[in-house]
């Protein structure tokens, strides 16, 4: 689709230039975007699944423009503005910067909008400190997230994309405070009550931890919801066996997925952000159960097929698996819908080509997107 983006096309590397694919002008088809090294370059969807040659939308955010590195400096797509289009983000040094989107796929110069957050404005780390930006309050403007020494931080948007001072709003969930660390203990952001309102979960070493969002930004105190899905509580790792949190069954309330090594295993969320005990509902996509690995077979959670529930999607060795939602949790035996995409499939690799779901046809199905060595490749769903 692209002669761009790509290993050979254009000398993209993982370990320098993030790639992302996501709709940047609200007409529901993923563009592709790239921080290179000459800033961010972005090829614009054309409406039908095809895509714009790429042109330099900032030249900031890069590998050379402005000096970004990856092991320092994450960067984001997310709305500050409320208009529906994101806007980059990125924590920089000096704190974060916001590109504001223009609402065509070009962007604003960079601004600086919260001396806090970077790598030197608060000694911030990748290695220790995870950071997100997400809508936390349901005004549909995104706040900055981070899991620092102390415990979990926010920067309440103020409505106009800018933003407020850091405040610690959960003593816990942090390097010092808890003791939680990236290569052991994953942390995300997703609503577990159905309130539109994402409440903070972690994968402790006890099992899963949720502090329940207040509405206004601030947490009250986790609460161990599964003794299950930790390090010490099932002996789940980081490098072995991916997890998310995310709603499998459309009630707007989160469930928990964990890739082990038996397969595929879920907590079902009770409807008042309380969980189920995990159940195995795929005996494949597993450390043991398929031979799958981190390093090796990019696993997802994505809607194939329009119903609104995702389903599990893995590259493996020899082509795209996927295993269709039920609708209540449980998903129905994998199928190889793609010979390519893969470890021995196109000889893909992890640390050369990015893959990604994201619907480029506007027809609400999660289409494949991979950056290969000649560029970016693309299975439309049908």
């Amino acid at each position: 689709m692209v002669a761009n983006f790509g290993y050979n096309a254009g000398g993209w590397r993982v370990e320098r230039h993030p790639r992302l694919v996501v709709d940047l002008t609200g007409d529901r088809r993923a563009d592709i975007i790239g921080f290179g090294n000459a800033g961010v370059w972005v090829a614009r969807n054309n409406g039908n699944g095809t895509f714009q040659s790429p042109q330099l939308a900032v030249g900031n955010f890069g590998y050379d423009a402005g000096g970004w590195r990856v092991e320092r400096h994450p960067r984001f797509l997310a709305d500050t503005t409320g208009d529906g289009r994101p806007d980059i983000v990125g924590f920089g040094n000096a704190g974060v910067w916001v590109s504001r989107n223009n609402g065509n796929g070009t962007f604003q110069l960079p601004q600086l909008l919260v001396g806090n957050f970077g790598y030197d404005a608060g000694g911030w780390r990748v290695e220790m400190h995870p950071r997100l930006v997400v809508d936390l309050t349901g005004d549909r403007r995104a706040d900055i997230v981070g899991f620092g020494n102390a415990g979990v931080w926010v920067a309440r948007n103020n409505g106009d994309g800018t933003f407020q001072d850091p405040q610690l709003v959960v003593d816990n969930f942090g390097y010092n405070a808890g003791g939680w660390r990236v290569e052991r203990h994953p942390r995300f952001l997703a609503d577990t009550t159905g309130d539109g309102r994402p409440d903070i979960v972690g994968f402790g070493n006890a099992g899963v931890w949720v502090a329940r969002n207040n509405g206004d930004g601030t947490f009250q105190a986790p609460q161990l919801m599964v003794n299950n899905f930790g390090y010490d509580a099932g002996g789940w790792r980081v490098e072995r066996h991916p997890r998310l949190v995310v709603d499998l069954t459309g009630d707007g309330r989160a469930d928990i997925v964990g890739f082990g090594n038996a397969g595929v295993w879920v907590a079902r969320n009770n409807g008042d952000g309380t969980f189920q005990d995990p159940q195995l509902v795929v005996g494949n996509f597993g450390y043991e159960a398929g031979g799958w690995r981190v390093d090796m077979h990019p696993r997802f959670l994505a809607d194939t097929t329009g119903d609104g529930r995702p389903d599990v999607v893995g590259f493996g060795d020899f082509g795209v698996w996927v295993a269709r939602n039920n609708g209540d949790g449980t998903f129905q035996p994998p199928q190889l819908i793609v010979g390519n995409f893969a470890y021995i499939a196109g000889g893909w690799r992890v640390d050369m080509h990015p893959r990604f779901l994201a619907d480029i046809s506007g027809d609400g199905r999660a289409d494949i997107v991979g950056f290969g060595n000649a560029g970016v490749w693309v299975s439309i769903s049908i």
